[in-house]
């Protein structure tokens, strides 16, 4: 039975559709796949909104110490590889800057993040307005494990 062995609840500025998750321990680079909301590489993950609108979402991190069960309640996730030249995690820290979280997921090497989101229907169906904020709409929980 895999463990939960650290979590993270925050939220994030989703600036020009995206954020990231930064190992800044060595070069980033996250492949591109236009087919996928969740983008990972080297020492990064994208994760791409549905929405281009500036607007904060609800994110939770865990690190797992083997693939956790499916969360339930999310739908359908996303998967990816992702290479850590450390294994600590930046939440969005180059939007948030000296405000962002961080979450250590595990020792360097390579690890699985599964990620789900809702509310990406209800963040395309909102009505901008530039006195309201949009705030925890979209929800994401990215999910790390050793590969």
């Amino acid at each position: 039975m895999p463990d939960l062995i650290e979590r993270l609840e925050t939220e994030v500025l989703v600036d020009h559709g995206t954020f990231d998750l930064i190992d800044d321990s060595g070069d980033q680079h996250a492949g591109p796949d236009p087919a996928s909301w969740l983008q990972a590489g080297r020492n990064m993950i994208t994760v791409v909104s549905a929405s281009t609108r500036h607007h904060v979402a609800a994110v939770t991190v865990e690190a797992w110490s083997a693939e956790p069960p499916p969360a339930d309640g999310w739908g359908d996730p996303e998967e990816a590889k992702v290479l850590l030249d450390s294994g600590w995690l930046e939440i969005n820290p180059l939007v948030d800057a000296e405000d962002a979280d961080d979450i250590t997921v595990g020792a360097a090497g390579a690890y699985r993040v599964r990620a789900y989101v809702t509310g990406r229907a209800e963040l395309l169906a909102s009505t901008p307005a530039p006195d309201v904020e949009l705030r925890g709409v979209e929800r994401y929980l990215l999910q790390f494990w050793p590969e």
